[in-house]
Parts: structure tokens; sequence; C-alpha cells
């Protein structure tokens, strides 16, 4: 039945089907699992059902939470990277509480978004700060076959997570303790006061103008930097202040400790925990300057209760409760803290103003007033608050009374946030010793004249209007699974609800409805079948066409059963499957985009006074075919077991097509209004992903062997492109992410180079200048020269190799993490000189200096220049480095002592370990880390993390 926009029942009654629980698909290829072949009783426990691993048809990968729980960071985003073949991680920055990573799931296939559901216990939750303590899996879904069910949620890949439970057995307490020193991966190389004044002279030279520091100056700038003053105003006339070091901690603390509990009985059985945060930040703030607390710190606590009960011998329930609070710290207001201490830090010439005057005030000039002291002490803090309770219902009843193999299941789960930030901002007033002169001017009762910029605020007390957001989760299966002779079936199918109330003012709640099911066959262990649907819809779709049928079919060849391989002594296991299917994405990028709206803009005065009335106009005109995106993925794969069940190989080949993409097409502007995004894009994206595992026994040690890897390139099929003058710039045929730009041919070494070259349109060229190539000969170089450059900042192909070995009580586990095929287009301070009015680092050394000829040959950056920046600051190859990387991401040494002795202090066990991360980087350049998230790579820096612990279980 259709419903009006306007009707209270759409307000109450939205539909649309959350991603629902479905097949957990788990292969053990994780670094503490030992390699073994798929045992035929062996069942993958769902949400919804089980089903025999050897029986799986899906492509997915997984490790057990223990194998990662002593990596020593906080966000668990980054604890999975190398690890899970087909998930590409990518950290984005190190400030405590905001350290996420980006994932893609082979890959990316939409210009929308392209992030993978990541689901816990089977809701869409963040685990971002789930303690590791409380993980028991991590299982990537990858093909329509493992993610067809979840719908309009499956286009990009699932990321389930299970938490622990407790196991039938005696209580087990179990106490975990860590403690780690970070520092930053990596840091500018900032110049000194003497540096920076001559190459500030020779930018001006460059440009026609008049050297700014005279020789005396370059002369007292050069002993400042051994720490030589004339006088005691030389300190604070000619100050040489690296910004960075100055008001950046080498190295900071993190902390985390946490309990649990679990055991039980065939009735009942519980796993109980609580846990411990805290994260310092690396400013170097003044203690003693405030009576609060300014850094970037993080602290939160987490609670976690799972218990299952056992009612009677049919019908069981279980209870899961968790929730968390965090408290996060920023210097001033939050919005935009971390960007504003760091572009200071980056941009702040060493010899821009003195930290303080000689009577105390804090030094700044009208140009430079960010005193770094004065962001990190001065302008008040700002508190972040976030409390969230997840709360989950299930009970399930066996209905073997009708027939053997058939279940009910109910689940109810329910999600509150509230986060509120609270603002205590003011402003600093800076005081420049020179006058406009240049020179120092006294009062007359002796004391120095200042000249002031900006003002001494009183702090505010602004609270930013409070978020939150409440979840209700409902879901109702039922689930068959029976064995008959060489025939085993398994069944289920499931309805579910989601609906999600946002409490900001603007949006109305939203509710998804839908289901799914699945129907699996198998005959004589050997050849397997699977058919997968999800039926799922959205009220942010057109009235009648809200929902969508998302099918999967996968087919499985178990050729070690077949009498060919069944007695084989070197191929212990062989499985071949392939799938096919159609998953969605419901981002849209727009709210009711078949909604007609309107929104205020410009306005009219009527009347003899002139009284002014506001306007309304219309925006983008509604779509009457705003629909999901159709991901078509084709998967064929192999697992194999080889040499006694030591070695464990995985490969899976993939192929995506992204189709009713929506995208704003190149159209004219010819009704006056925008037009909107329409259903046109496609993309395709392909590559492969495997992981291999091996383990051998040699006498008392133990080795283990890992190695995952994961290719993926996708190419635009259609965005909407108008057609290029040139073909070379057609982005359609291109990578998602294609960079376009000038191809550079190196510097200008003359003027006579420049006249005999095409002429360069980005302003004056001088030698020292980059030189472009023409691409279409007109002897002119300009916008039309711009052609593919590369794929993008995200790379095609990411690894990992890990090596365990144990000996007795000793372990020992690392890995190495690497990338190839993106590249990084550097922008701004992170490689441009004075960008912005900023200074300089020691790449600029290496400067094509027309004065100098011995430095032109051999230049390794251009001319330097303040003003004529136009045409080397062009996006282009001379500024693209390539983003391959290699680190050592993880290492760990423990000692577990024995267990006799253990028990002779009564403890079931206790290890003690050190771990590190991110510990030593290869990478293609040393100006950023290559892993960072942003444009200018001007963020808080990315981690190194050392750290140890002791895990004691009674």
């Amino acid at each position: 039945m259709k419903r009006s926009v306007s009707s209270m029942a759409l307000l109450k009654y939205h539909l649309y089907l959350r991603a629902s629980i479905g097949v957990i698909i788990c292969l053990s290829l994780s670094l503490s699992a030992a390699a073994q072949k798929p045992d035929s009783s062996t069942r993958i426990h769902t949400f919804n059902g089980k089903q025999l691993l050897q029986e799986v048809t899906g492509s997915f990968s997984q490790i057990r939470g223990a194998s990662v729980e002593n990596v020593p960071v906080i966000n668990n985003e980054n604890r999975f990277q190398g690890l899970l073949s087909g998930l590409f991680v990518m950290q984005n920055n190190g400030e405590p509480g905001d350290e996420s990573a980006t994932f893609q799931m082979r890959g990316k296939r939409t210009f929308r978004t392209n992030s993978p559901v990541i689901l816990i216990d089977g809701f869409e939750r963040s685990m971002d700060f789930l303690d590791p303590n409380e993980i028991e899996s991590i299982t990537v879904l990858k093909d329509a076959a493992a993610t067809a069910q979840y719908g309009l949620r499956g286009g990009n890949g699932i990321i389930l997570v299970t938490t622990k439970r407790g196991q039938e057995g005696k209580i087990k307490i179990t106490f975990n303790a860590r403690a780690g020193v970070k520092a930053p991966t990596t840091k500018p190389n900032l110049l000194n006061s003497y540096d920076y004044a001559t190459l500030y002279n020779e930018a001006l030279t460059n440009d026609g103008n008049a050297p700014r520091y005279s020789e005396s100056d370059l002369e007292k700038y050069k002993n400042a930097s051994m720490g030589i003053y004339a006088s005691d105003m030389d300190r604070y006339l000619y100050p040489d202040i690296n910004w960075y070091d100055q008001y950046m901690n080498k190295s900071t603390w993190q902390q985390r400790y946490s309990a649990s509990v679990e055991g039980g009985n065939k009735n009942a059985r519980y796993f109980l925990s609580a846990g411990y945060t805290g994260n310092s930040g690396l400013y170097k703030v003044d203690k003693s300057a405030n009576t609060y607390n300014t850094n970037a710190d993080f602290n939160m606590i987490t609670l976690r209760s799972n218990i299952d009960v056992n009612v009677n011998k049919r019908f069981g329930i279980s209870l899961d409760i968790s929730g968390r609070q965090e408290q996060r710290t920023y210097p001033g207001a939050r919005g935009d803290a971390a960007l504003r201490v760091f572009r200071s830090l980056y941009k702040t010439p060493p010899n821009a103003f003195p930290v303080f005057t000689p009577d105390g005030k804090l030094g700044g000039t009208k140009d430079w007033s960010a005193n770094p002291y004065g962001l990190l002490n001065r302008q008040g803090y700002s508190l972040y608050y976030v409390r969230s309770m997840f709360a989950t219902l299930r009970a399930k009843h066996e209905l073997d009374f009708i027939t053997p193999g058939l279940s009910v299941q109910g689940t109810v789960a329910f999600d509150s946030w509230y986060d509120m930030v609270t603002n205590r901002s003011k402003g600093f007033k800076v005081f420049d010793l020179r006058q406009p002169s240049g020179d120092v001017e006294y009062n007359p009762d002796g004391s120095i004249k200042y000249v002031e910029t900006g003002s001494d605020s009183q702090m505010s007390s602004g609270v930013e209007y409070p978020s939150t957001r409440r979840i209700l989760n409902y879901e109702g299966a039922l689930n068959y699974q029976r064995t008959f002779g060489l025939h085993a079936v398994s069944a289920v199918v499931a309805m579910n609800q989601r609906i999600i109330s946002t409490e900001d003012g603007t949006n109305i709640p939203r509710a998804y409805l839908g289901g799914n099911g699945r129907v699996s066959y198998a005959f004589n262990k050997r050849y397997l079948a699977e058919f997968n649907f999800g039926y799922q819809g959205s009220e942010q779709f057109l009235p009648g066409h809200k929902f969508g049928f998302f099918p999967a079919a996968s087919l499985g060849w178990v050729l070690t059963e077949e009498n060919f391989l069944k007695d084989n002594s070197w191929i212990n296991f062989l499985k071949l499957r392939g799938s096919y299917g159609i998953t969605g994405n419901d981002d849209i990028g727009g709210y009711f985009l078949w909604f007609q709206k309107y929104a205020g803009a410009g306005g009219v005065n009527f009347g003899y006074t002139s009284v002014g009335y506001s306007g309304w106009n219309e925006t983008a005109f509604a779509l009457d075919n705003v629909t999901w995106e159709k991901v078509h993925k084709t998967n064929v794969g192999i697992d194999a077991v080889f040499l006694k069940n030591r070695l464990n190989v995985t490969f899976d080949y993939f192929y995506e097509k992204n189709t009713d993409i929506m995208i704003q097409p190149a159209l004219p502007y010819l009704m006056g209004i925008r037009f909107p995004d329409f259903p046109i894009g496609i993309i395709e994206n392909k590559g492969f992903d495997a992981s291999l595992r091996y383990t051998q026994q040699f006498g008392g040690l133990e080795v283990s062997l890992l190695g995952t890897v994961t290719r993926a390139e996708n190419k635009v099929i259609n965005r909407g492109e108008e057609i290029p003058r040139f073909a070379y710039q057609a982005r359609t045929g291109r990578p998602l992410d294609a960079i376009y730009g000038l191809e550079a041919l190196g510097l200008f070494q003359n003027q006579d180079e420049i006249d005999a070259s095409p002429t360069q349109t980005f302003g004056q060229v001088r030698p020292g200048d980059i030189k472009y190539k023409d691409q279409n000969g007109d002897n002119v170089i300009d916008a039309y020269d711009e052609v593919y450059l590369g794929q993008g900042n995200f790379p095609t192909l990411q690894y990992g190799a890990g090596l365990g070995l144990r000996f007795k009580g000793i372990d020992l586990n690392l890995l190495f993490t690497g990338q190839n095929g993106q590249q990084l287009g550097l922008t701004g301070e992170s490689v441009w000189e004075f960008h912005d009015n900023g200074t300089v680092r020691d790449h600029h050394l290496g400067r094509f200096n027309p004065e100098d000829p011995s430095s032109q040959a051999n230049a390794t950056y251009p001319r330097l220049s303040l003003s004529n920046k136009a045409n080397n600051q062009r996006t282009s190859t001379y500024w693209l480095r390539d983003g391959n990387m290699v680190r050592l991401k993880t290492l760990e040494l423990g000692y577990t002592l024995p267990k006799k002795f253990a028990e002779k202090i009564r403890l079931d066990n206790a290890r003690i370990y050190a771990s590190g991360y991110n510990l030593f980087t290869w990478s293609s350049t040393g100006l950023v880390d290559t892993e960072a998230r942003s444009s200018h790579y001007v963020l808080y820096p990315i981690q190194r993390i050392i750290n140890a612990g002791i895990s004691v279980t009674f």
C-alpha cells in the first residue's frame, strides 16, 4: 500500500532492510590457528543456523581475536592490516580517539561510499573501541554468495565481528595489563633560521626584489643556530626555534587494562568483562598554565555481559549488554584542533618571533599570530563525551517435535548513543617586538613598545547541541538443517526491521524492512550448491519501487572426495567453488531525492519603506528514477590443504560491475537550476586475493608462515562525462580516482631553452622553473596538455607476510605489510616552499639557484619564489611520488610460564610479552607517511608503538 510523504504512517514506518543476519562463513587462516583439513563434522555457526565448513561455497577470510589481541593499538580498525585477504586497510592519522582507518573490500567500485558494513554480533555497530579482550573472531565476507542476503548493504562487503561467549566449565578469571610508549613514524625536517633567511632572500632575488635580511642578520642567525648571541636582546630579535620540536614530545604513553570472568554449566554460561583505556597526546603543554587539560587525550571505560541460558532442552535465550564511556580533550575548539595546531607547527618560520618577549608577553606578529604556545595553552579547551549502550536479546526454540533439524529464532537489539561537545575556547593577544620600521622602540618609561595583534577574550561557555541516536532492530528466522544419507540440506529464511532515530532536528526517523534466505545442498560431501537472496527496501526510494531483490548462486566441488584423489597422500583437501550474484549499495548521495524540495535564497524589497522579504528557490529537481546501486559480483576460488595438513592455500579471482551509480552528468544549466544526480554511473572492478599458511613442527620448535595478498583495479565505464576536446583527457576508461596533470620534463636550465620550448601559460617562466610536455602539439602549454598521470592515492596491491615461532614457553610473531600501485600527489606545506607564508624544509636545499651554476644541473627542486608560483605548483609528475611501502607492522615476543609452575602459584596461565607496531618503514618518499589520508599531509602523525604487557588467568 502506497503512503503519502506527509502522512504520519510514513514518518513511523519507513521501510528498508538493514544488513540482515546471514551466513557467517569461517575459514581459519590466522597466525594463531593450526592448519587442518576441514572435518566433515565441523560446523560453522551463524546467527540463523549452521553450515558445514567443508560445504561452504562463498568467499571469505577470518582471523581469531586472540591473534591480534596484543597488537598495541587503541582503535581496532588498525589491527587487521595484512592479515585478511581481500581487505585493504589504510590508517588515517594518529590522534588519540580519532586514529581510525580506511577500509575497502577488494578495492573501490563506486563514486559513493566504498566502506564495507561492520556488524558486531550480527548488527551494524562500530568496532573502533571494542576491548580486544572481548573479540572472538573477525570475518570478512567478500563475494555475492556471502553478501547477497545483506541486500542494499552488501555491495561493499561485510566485516563480521563476534564477541566472546562463556563456555561450560569452571570459573575462569583473566586479567590483562598493557602499557606502551608511542612516537611519530615521521616528522618534518624544518630548516633553522639561518637557512630560512638565506632561502627567503634567494626567493626575493628570484622574484626581482631586494633581499630582506642583511649580511649582519644572516650572521646573527648563524650564531643563533649555535646558541651564540651578542646580547640578551638578540635572543628575542634573532630567534631560532624549531616549533615542531619545541611543542611536540618525542614520545608519550598509552595504557590499557581489562578483566574478564567466564564460565558456566550446561544450563547457563556467561562472559563478563570490563576495561579501561588511556591514550595521551603528544602536545608539549604547559601544565602550570591552566587548571584544565589542553592535550589531545583520550580515556574510555568499557563493559560487556554476554549471558546464555538453556531454559529447557529445546528453548534457550541469550542477553548481551555492552556499553562504553569516552572522554576526549582538545586544545581550543574541537572542530579542527589538530589541523590548527599542526599547521602552526609546520608553517611558522623559525625566526618569526620569540615564544615570549623579554617581559613575558606572548610573541607573535600580524602575519604570524598563531603562536603555538598560545594555541596549546591560551585558547581554552574542549571536551567531547560519548556514552553508548548496546543490548541484544535472542531466543531460540528447537522445533524437532515437528521435524528434526527445524528451529525458530527471534532477536531484538537496541542501541543508544549520546555525545556532546563542551567548548571552553578563548582568544589570545600576541606582541611583536619590532615596529613597522623594523626597529625596537621604547616607551618613555623605558619599557618596550609593542605592536599588538588579536585580543585576550574571556573563555566562552558554549555547548554543541548533543547528538542522540537510537536504533531498534527486530528479526525473526526459521532454520532447517538435516542430513538424509548422502544428502545434506540446510536452509534459513528471516525477516527483519531496523529503525534509526537521530534527534538532530533535521531528519525524520528511518525504518528499514526486508527479508533474506539461504538454501544449501551437498551430495556425498563433494557436490555443493547454494542459493542466497535478500529482499530489502528503503523509504529513500520511490513509492512502488522501494524494494529490491538480490539473488546469488554458488557451486562447489570437493575433489578430494572423489576416488581419484581421496587417498592421495599430499593433497589433503581440495575444493573448487564459484559464485555469481547481485548485491546493492543504498548510498545515493542525498535525502529523499525523489521529492521536490525548495530552499531559502535571495529576496526582494516591497513598499514605500522598502521592506525586505526572504525568497525561495527550487533546488535540483526531483527524479522519478532514484535507485540503488547494483553490484554484479562474479567469483571463482580454490581452497586447498597440502602436505599432511601443514599447508593451507586459498585463492580467489573476482570481477565486479557496479551499475546505476548516482552521479551528476555533464549537462548545461539550461533550466537555471542544478541538475540532480542520475543513476547512470558504471564502474568495473577486478582482481584477486589469496592467503597461505604453513605450519611445521621441528622437534620442540613450531614454525608458522603466513602470507596474504590482495589486488584490485577499477575502471570507469560511464560517468556522464562530456566528450573532451582531446581523447587523452577523457576520464571514462580510467581508474575511479585517476590523477590528471602535466607531464614534467625537468627544469629549464637557461633562457635559451625557454625560448626554444612551447609557450607556458601559467605565469612568467624563468630558468629553474618546471618544464612541461606539449601533448597536443599546438606549441602552447595549457590545461589541454593535462594527461592521465596515475590511478590515485589508494593502493591497488596490499600484502602481508608473517612468521611465528614457538619453542617451549617462548613465542615470537612478526608481520610485514606492504602496498604498491598508489601515487601521492604532494601539495601544500608537505612539499612547497614558503607555502601560505610558511617555512621551508631540508628538501628545499636542493633547489635550482640561478646565481649558483653548480646547483643547476642536479637540482632536485625548482627555483624558489614567494609570488611567482603558478607554473611550478601545477599538478604534475614533478610532485607525484610512488606510494610503495613495506613496514614491519607488528612484532611480539612472549613467554608463558610452565603449566606446573603456574599451578604452584595457583594460576591457570600467565604470560608476559613485549610488542611493537609500525616499528620500521621502507618507503619511496621520506616526506610523509604514505598511509596517511590527507591532501596536504598536515595531520596528527601516525604512531610507532612499543608495548609491554602481562596476561594472567586464575
